[in-house]
């Protein structure tokens, strides 16, 4: 079967493509959130509602770079960053699609979110695109990107979804796959646009903070509207996550620090394999 010519029928929720850091182009999917459990990853609260609050803000954040990274292609253009370039706007676009959509699912469950999710939009919108410069802007999304290829890393080295819902399982490896595939990309477009040092660190801590907040506020959000944040076996799964079995949050301090190394350069060919082994187990 040629990827050219396939259908959304030919494959269960996202087309097999090999990795392609070169062109990193979009997969076509075809995810039916159909009977997802509330708690879908092993009934665990604190795991599940881990990724739930990614997915949350994702659509912000993505929407956010879509709209960045477009306006800033004229200053690339006829460069070999163009073409992947153009694919990770294109990948990431579909991210903040398909996360969308998923949102509507974790909002017919019962929970509420709008409110935040405004607030997060219009933080986007008419703070930081209104009052950063747009080399900033490049910066937090290198910043962004660089959280979000850990996380990726982390989650898919570990195998921490193999007992989840299948629909989310599928839906988290994709999308941490296709991350990995455009790893690295962010850093290099800001660092062709604008090379110094300190915009490259200042962009990586607000980045940082960024997205640890959102996924600390998410998940306390949805944590208490299930009632579950005073349960014993919540704080247990919490612990397991961050420190024992995982080990999220020491892994995520190691292989966040050599982002502010001054001769930082992301070696992305490292992840590959984790990726790749997404697509080759469809």
């Amino acid at each position: 079967m040629k990827f050219a010519d396939a259908t959304t029928a030919d494959f269960p929720n996202f087309e097999n493509k090999p990795l392609n850091p070169n062109l990193c182009e979009p997969r076509k999917i075809n995810f039916q959130f159909n009977n997802i459990p509330k708690l879908w990853l092993n009934n665990n609260s604190a795991l599940t509602h881990f990724f739930n609050a990614m997915n949350l803000f994702l659509p912000a954040f993505e929407g956010f770079m879509v709209r960045v990274m477009r306006n800033q292609l004229p200053r690339i253009q006829n460069t070999e960053l163009e073409a992947p370039i153009r694919g990770f706007i294109k990948q990431e676009a579909t991210h903040g699609q398909t996360h969308q959509k998923y949102n509507k699912i974790l909002e017919a469950q019962g929970y509420k979110f709008k409110t935040a999710l405004k607030i997060a939009d219009f933080f986007f919108t008419e703070v930081l695109e209104k009052y950063l410069s747009p080399k900033m802007c490049l910066a937090l999304i290198a910043g962004f990107e660089n959280m979000t290829t850990i996380i990726s890393y982390i989650v898919l080295k570990s195998n921490m979804l193999v007992t989840a819902n299948p629909t989310m399982r599928s839906l988290w490896e994709w999308h941490a796959a296709e991350e990995i595939e455009h790893s690295g990309l962010a850093f290099k477009f800001l660092n062709y646009v604008d090379n110094r040092y300190r915009i490259r660190i200042l962009g990586g801590l607000l980045g940082t903070v960024m997205v640890i907040g959102a996924i600390v506020v998410g998940m306390a959000l949805l944590i208490m509207q299930d009632q579950s944040l005073t349960n014993q076996k919540t704080f247990h799964d919490l612990r397991k996550f961050l420190f024992t079995e995982y080990k999220f949050l020491p892994l995520t301090l190691k292989h966040l620090t050599p982002y502010f190394k001054l001769e930082f350069n992301p070696k992305s060919e490292d992840l590959y394999q984790y990726g790749e082994k997404v697509f080759l187990n469809i």
